[in-house]
């Protein structure tokens, strides 16, 4: 049986890269039966694409999976993000279904008003006379992650979870401060727009809170890890954690599950 919702926030799934855990996702929605989806930024890594191509069949079953799922009457929003921010260049307009928006007003079921966003332009580094240092960092995350990757596989011979790049996000000073800082910036945009909450990604924590009153949702991640914000169909919002709750210890090759599922 599909776990049924009426909206998913997903974001940050970085495909065209080798960090992106396509075929979790792939997994995800396949598990899934929504009316709305939004892609809250970083979907597709085209700043990745540009230094080096990369795309194999888990992608494209992504993408796939996607369309059937607009053909099916699921309403898809993509927000980009600064890893696909020449997306918005295309803000506006609609591609088979898939509607590009730069930012939306989100209206749950219980009426309240949700400012949905990636929330890069709270990030101080994302300016175009420092982007050469922004493109340093990205390499630098692409290679904690797969050295996280590593680690994660060899402390588990040991039947023992850890996770280098949560480690560093929890326990690193200027880390710790840079998320409280990001949080805050945002609850004060929401509070200034007069809405209820805002919903966003790019920094991969997931998070779901109430700060000041007005409540906080990122979605998280798919690289290193899965994560997705849901609003059940009373207009709850619930964080979704796919790798614990559906036990994915392996990976799966999409490519051999039924495509009609």
């Amino acid at each position: 049986m599909k776990k049924r919702y009426r909206t998913i926030f997903i974001s940050d799934v970085h495909l065209g890269t080798k960090i992106s855990q396509a075929e979790k996702l792939l997994k995800f929605l396949k598990t899934v039966r929504v009316e709305k989806i939004y892609l809250v930024g970083d979907i597709i890594d085209v700043s990745n694409l540009r230094r080096r191509f990369y795309w194999d069949s888990k992608i494209n079953a992504v993408i796939r999976r996607l369309f059937k799922m607009v053909k099916k009457g699921v309403q898809v929003i993509y927000i980009p993000g600064n890893h696909d921010r020449e997306i918005r260049d295309f803000s506006g307009m609609d591609f088979s279904g898939i509607e590009i928006k730069k930012s939306d007003i989100h209206i749950t079921r219980d009426n309240r008003r949700f400012l949905v966003e990636h929330g890069d332009e709270f990030d101080g580094v994302l300016n175009e006379r420092w982007m050469w240092m922004y493109d340093i960092g990205d390499r630098c995350y692409d290679f904690a992650i797969f050295l996280s990757i590593f680690i994660n596989r060899l402390v588990s011979l040991f039947g023992k979870q850890w996770s280098l790049s949560q480690y560093l996000k929890t326990k690193v000073k200027n880390v710790v401060k840079f998320i409280n800082n990001f949080e805050k910036l945002l609850v004060h945009k929401a509070r200034n727009q007069n809405v209820d909450g805002i919903i966003c990604g790019h920094i991969h924590t997931a998070e779901l809170c109430v700060l000041d009153g007005i409540v906080y949702a990122n979605s998280g991640c798919w690289t290193e890890a899965c994560t997705a914000v849901a609003e059940n169909e009373d207009g709850t919002l619930e964080l979704i954690d796919w790798d614990k709750e559906a036990g994915n210890g392996k990976d799966t090759d999409p490519e051999i599950e039924d495509e009609n599922a």
